[in-house]
């Protein structure tokens, strides 16, 4: 009994955790955390709420449990097989769940593709009895998951089996038949279709176990509004159900307390009847467009602007203090209609006025609320649908909104709290969001980008807004769109733009659809906009840290490096990053080198720099050796590479090879990049903060005396097989030569 007690207790907190987020959140496709286990409350939720796919027969067995016995068997792998927002991904975890439940496994974890278009056996921890759920990346431009996919299951199989783990991989139908060739067979079950009723009904009892179902689901009004509904539409219709029965719930239970007379809601108004609420649950679903309709083209009167404007105002500043939105209403009225309107004195209708007109309540606390759920969003939606040509002044306005404004708030003597603008930038950019995915229309969210950008990428709104975009392009019911828009974005000129395409890629979406972020991050980089460089370098940073893009990542900054547009800019910074250190103090070896050292040549994509790739890299950073901030780097890098290989005798052939060919060049340019590498090496062994040491004079005088053999092999060669030359008359081994003294 206390066991049940205390599952019953996980439950409810979980839903209280997970619950709204999950029913706001797209749940059915919600993707978490790539580096951490799934939560074993959030499987809880899943399990209890799950609603099983049903059989096309009703007499056929259960296609969800066949799924479940085949997943039981230790190294089974299940491929679902499904367009996005069809609970793919609930359906997989829902599966997880039970198996988690019964023992079978010990842990859920998802695994990122990477960015390679193969999956190889070693991306599999080396855990024992989990269950791993792999997502493939959608087909892209020059990227596609390789066709030879299917068939490579078999060795993933005998990994797992080893493990006693279990896999679920998700992909689309166009793209399973593409690469599911040769893959073992049953992997690919049909699991049938959810019912949305099915769906609804186990969202409604999970969360209020009394919840009278057949009298909701069965009402003439809501039937319709569930029929054929994809599974994020239905939990919308969902949780207004919940909210009204709740409410009416609360209003019953106040009527009995002693001396309660009339009935009430919670907001203040009477309490409705059970026909009342499914009339306001379908109104709700319609987004009150007929009420909306109705306010603001009443037959008795003509509502001003300035009222239409106020309740507007209202809807997007809901929680702030009523003067500010009395004020910023004013503010759009201007905006929208060119007409100033004078709040400041007695000329115009007033705070109270206005709050009767638009039909709201003032609380307490001096802040606006509607008695109608979801009114609010209603209104914007109105607004949106009803004034096409207005919505880029709105637009403007909106993005305006969160912005800090002092002023009003000292005008009206009320203060706006950092938490009530950061909820504020939330709405508005999740209404943002919602209208562009929708629509297909990148304005919105340019809109919020370029001007939260304005007022600095270190303050508050730039990084709400780098997240929402992150967020947006890990979920599958707004991923497509967005990824199309990153996309289009890295290849425009405005820094806003780029720098948010770049922040986003070393984001959650860089880390689950790797090779896509490097492409953006490619023509990114093409433009080379100063604004930018930072960015991208510690873009180039994480993107690193996944083995299986090293190969593509290197290719594009050596070719970055080669570019006469972009070696100075970007070339010259993200190979900096892989050269060095972060930060440069930081112990061990940088990631190009350390790549150099991986004991890895049996793992499929192992990976090591080329020689003449580092040969590149290098010599960008002795060519801009004559900048202040070029030789900063250029010193930092040297004395790395040489501490690599005083200490690391593997590496000393490696450090050697590299910087003799990169200085191993003709004519005039010779001469001074050989000065350049012995002048920094020169201080690696005694300067500011450095100690003399007699091992590194050893050293040095080693790589010097390398570098003059050099010379003279050059200078030896015939005429014929040397390259073209200009300006070889400073080119002497006399006047390359220092080390000799």
């Amino acid at each position: 009994m206390v066991e049940a007690v205390g599952q019953a207790a996980v439950l409810q907190r979980a839903f209280n955790n997970y619950g709204e987020q999950i029913g706001t959140k797209y749940v059915y496709e919600q993707t978490l955390d790539s580096h951490a286990p799934i939560s074993p409350e959030y499987l809880s939720v899943v399990r209890e709420v799950y609603a099983e796919p049903r059989p096309e027969d009703r007499l056929a067995p259960s296609p969800f449990k066949q799924a479940l016995e085949a997943l039981r068997a230790a190294g089974s792998v299940l491929v679902i097989s499904r367009p996005p927002n069809s609970s793919r991904t609930f359906t997989a975890y829902a599966l997880f769940a039970h198996l988690l439940d019964d023992g079978v496994i010990t842990e859920v974890r998802p695994l990122s593709f990477g960015g390679s278009k193969h999956f190889p056996t070693r991306r599999l921890p080396h855990d024992r009895q989990c269950g791993y759920l792999l997502e493939l990346p959608p087909d892209e431009d020059d990227f596609a998951v390789d066709d030879s996919f299917g068939a490579n299951l078999h060795k993933l199989v005998e990994r797992l089996q080893r493990r006693d783990c279990r896999l679920v991989v998700l992909t689309r139908p166009e793209q399973w038949r593409r690469i599911s060739q040769g893959a073992p067979s049953g992997v690919a079950p049909e699991l049938g279709t959810v019912s949305p009723r099915d769906i609804a009904e186990r969202w409604l009892l999970g969360q209020e176990p009394d919840f009278p179902v057949d009298q909701w689901l069965d009402h003439q009004d809501i039937k319709p509004l569930l029929a054929r509904q994809p599974p994020t539409d239905v939990l919308n219709l969902v949780y207004l159900m919940l909210d009204e029965h709740r409410t009416g719930h609360s209003a019953a239970a106040d009527e009995s307390a002693p001396g309660q007379a009339l009935r009430h809601q919670r907001d203040g108004s009477p309490r409705r009847t059970f026909e009342e609420q499914v009339a306001y649950v379908a109104a709700a679903h319609s987004n009150w467009e007929e009420a909306l309709y109705l306010w603001h083209e009443p037959e008795e009167r003509s509502r001003t602007s300035f009222q239409r404007n106020f309740l507007l105002a209202a809807a997007v500043l809901r929680g702030d203090p009523v003067g500010h939105v009395y004020a910023r209403a004013a503010k759009l009225t201007e905006q929208l209609d060119g007409d100033k309107v004078e709040v400041d004195g007695q000329r115009e209708p007033g705070v109270i006025a206005m709050t009767r007109a638009i039909e709201a309540r003032r609380e307490e606390d001096g802040t606006l609320t509607f008695t109608r759920p979801h009114w609010d969003d209603a209104v914007i939606e109105y607004f949106w649908n009803d004034r096409p040509l207005a919505r880029t002044t709105f637009l403007n306005w909106l993005a305006q909104a969160p912005v800090a404004d002092t002023s009003t708030s000292r005008e009206a003597l009320e203060i706006i709290s950092r938490d009530g603008r950061l909820a504020l930038a939330e709405r508005v950019g999740q209404f943002a969001l919602r209208w562009a995915v929708r629509h297909r229309r990148q304005t919105p969210l340019e809109r919020i980008v370029e001007e939260w950008y304005k007022h600095g990428t270190a303050k508050e709104l730039w990084p709400m807004a780098v997240q929402l975009l992150d967020s947006a392009a890990i979920h599958a019911a707004s991923a497509p769109y967005i990824h199309s828009m990153l996309l289009a974005w890295s290849s425009r000129s405005q820094p806003h733009l780029q720098r948010a395409v770049v922040e986003v890629c070393t984001g959650a979406f860089g880390r689950r659809h790797t090779a896509k972020a490097l492409r953006r991050l490619r023509n990114v980089a093409a433009q080379g906009h100063p604004d930018v460089i930072d960015t991208l370098r510690e873009a180039v940073r994480v993107l690193w840290e996944d083995g299986t893009v090293r190969q593509m990542l290197f290719g594009y900054v050596v070719d970055w490096c080669k570019s006469e547009t972009t070696s100075q800019t970007v070339g010259h910074r993200t190979f900096t990053a892989l050269a060095l250190n972060a930060p440069p103090e930081a112990a061990g070896l940088p990631p190009l080198l350390q790549a150099m050292v991986d004991e890895s040549p049996d793992e499929e994509d192992a990976f090591r720099p080329t020689v003449q790739g580092l040969v590149t890299g290098w010599r960008t950073l002795l060519r801009q050796a004559a900048g202040p901030t070029g030789e900063r780097d250029l010193d930092k890098a040297v004395f790395t590479w040489l501490d690599a290989a005083l200490e690391q005798n593997k590496l000393k052939s490696i450090v050697f090879d590299t910087l003799r060919q990169a200085v191993n060049v003709p004519g005039a340019e010779g001469p001074i990049l050989r000065e350049t590498l012995r002048t920094s090496a020169q201080w690696w062994v005694q300067g500011q903060d450095r100690p003399y040491s007699e091992e590194k004079e050893v050293l040095k005088r080693e790589l010097s005396a390398l570098l003059d053999q050099d010379l003279i092999a050059r200078r030896n060669q015939p005429a014929s097989s040397q390259p073209p030359r200009s300006g070889a008359a400073g080119d002497a081994p006399h006047a390359d030569a220092e080390a000799a003294a």
